[in-house]
């Protein structure tokens, strides 16, 4: 690195994000009550903080691009969506909640975690956070005794809190879900390997991330298995061929994957995936039950989906969830707003991993483990569905993606021939 090299930026800089961090760790029964509305912690959070992080990106005078459009657009998508299929009542109560949530989040990223030393300061100040929910799970899950749903109201019988899988409960800490619990950890462990944050935070982070395994959540591990089949495939390709992290390789890793798949099963490779990659063979079943029925509500109602609804599906389906993010949003919400958010979080990968390849090597590695962290993520929803607190984060991730595209100036236009001879010709000689 060049001498006198700062890698981190000053904490100050970093309020507002890190105040909407700790309220994302904050318990969901903390909610307020507002005339039937409940405003738990991190949504009052993004509520305040989200006109200042607007404030901050119009001082800054960030230009907004193309995923930028696609995840604004997506996530708005929901009101007129409600409007149509469920009323002004629930577009306000159910809509707003979803834009809070989904654009509240990524303007907080957007706006404040610019660069890569700002995303290692983040990730120091966060570490203390991070551990704290790693203990937790842990305790919960060997002692079979959950320390804090059981402090605050659950819409979940007491049955289904305590599931025990493999001899171990699945913990969930402050968290509204198990398999919420399990996706946000995993999704801190490129976070925090691929960082260059100091030793003891780098390796702390990455330890405290394994606590997803004490979820005992199927797509918590398929994440885990996820992100280091990625950073593996980072790490060969730099030591073998000496390439940078162009995106076009991982796409043609996952390209590969999906052919192989689609090729050597009968099932396809949604599916597949679908069936064999659940710790519960049941739960497999179900989730292709969930993929049948899902998408036959999408070609019924493409544009607005069904809203509140219940999804047509057999009798005996009693759970109303839907395992598939990107399916659920296209049965709630219509077509438009899983393919406006998908493609936003697609465009912004590709997009920050084309124009950072003039990094040096050690901001690199940071910005490509955000990379890992959203994509990673963005796949493994393909499995599950998040929601809450987990909703929020991930807007957050996809914000700072957006900003790290912008962290170098862009690459100057090349001259015309003929210009440019004409300049070095004008050029005085050598002395």
């Amino acid at each position: 690195m060049p001498p006198g090299y700062q890698t981190v930026a000053p904490g100050q800089h970093l309020i507002v994000p890190l105040i909407a961090f700790y309220a994302l760790l904050m318990p969901a029964g903390l909610a307020l009550d507002i005339g039937g509305v409940m405003l738990p912690p991190y949504r009052v959070a993004l509520m305040v903080m989200a006109p200042f992080a607007i404030f901050e990106m119009a001082r800054r005078n960030m230009r907004l691009t193309l995923p930028d459009y696609l995840l604004i657009l997506g996530s708005i998508w929901v009101i007129p969506a409600y409007l149509m299929t469920s009323g002004v009542g629930k577009a306000i109560e159910g809509g707003g909640s979803f834009v809070v949530d989904s654009l509240g989040g990524y303007l907080i990223g957007r706006a404040y975690i610019t660069d890569v030393r700002r995303l290692r300061t983040f990730l120091q100040k966060a570490l203390p956070g991070v551990i704290i929910i790693a203990i937790i799970l842990a305790i919960e899950s060997i002692s079979h005794e959950l320390l804090i749903a059981d402090l605050f109201p659950q819409r979940a019988r007491i049955d289904k809190l305590y599931e025990v899988r493999y001899g171990l409960l699945r913990a969930r800490a402050s968290f509204p879900h198990s398999i919420l619990a399990g996706m946000f950890m995993t999704s801190l462990l490129p976070l925090y390997f691929l960082s260059g944050v100091q030793s003891p935070s780098k390796w702390l982070g990455a330890l405290a991330s394994f606590g997803a395994v004490f979820t005992v959540s199927s797509s918590a591990i398929l994440s885990i298995i996820m992100a280091v089949f990625l950073i593996g495939y980072k790490m060969v390709f730099n030591l073998i061929l000496r390439l940078r992290e162009r995106m076009v390789y991982i796409a043609y890793a996952f390209v590969a994957l999906y052919v192989s798949l689609e090729l050597t099963t009968s099932t396809g490779a949604i599916r597949t995936l679908i069936r064999n990659f659940t710790l519960d063979p049941r739960s497999g079943y179900y989730r292709i039950l969930i993929w049948d029925y899902g998408t036959a509500s999408v070609a019924r109602n493409p544009l607005f989906g069904i809203g509140d609804r219940s999804m047509p599906r057999a009798r005996w389906m009693i759970t109303e969830t839907i395992d598939n993010h990107w399916l659920m949003l296209a049965v709630k919400f219509g077509l438009p707003c899983a393919l406006l958010i998908l493609l936003g979080v697609i465009v912004a990968v590709w997009r920050c991993g084309q124009r950072n390849r003039g990094l040096n090597d050690y901001d690199r590695a940071t910005t490509f483990g955000a990379i890992v962290s959203l994509s990673s993520s963005a796949m493994i929803m393909w499995t599950t569905s998040i929601w809450a607190n987990n909703l929020a984060w991930f807007m957050i991730v996809a914000g700072v993606v957006i900003s790290l595209t912008d962290q170098l100036p862009q690459t100057p236009r090349r001259l015309p021939y003929q210009v440019a001879r004409n300049r070095r010709a004008a050029d005085p000689p050598p002395q």
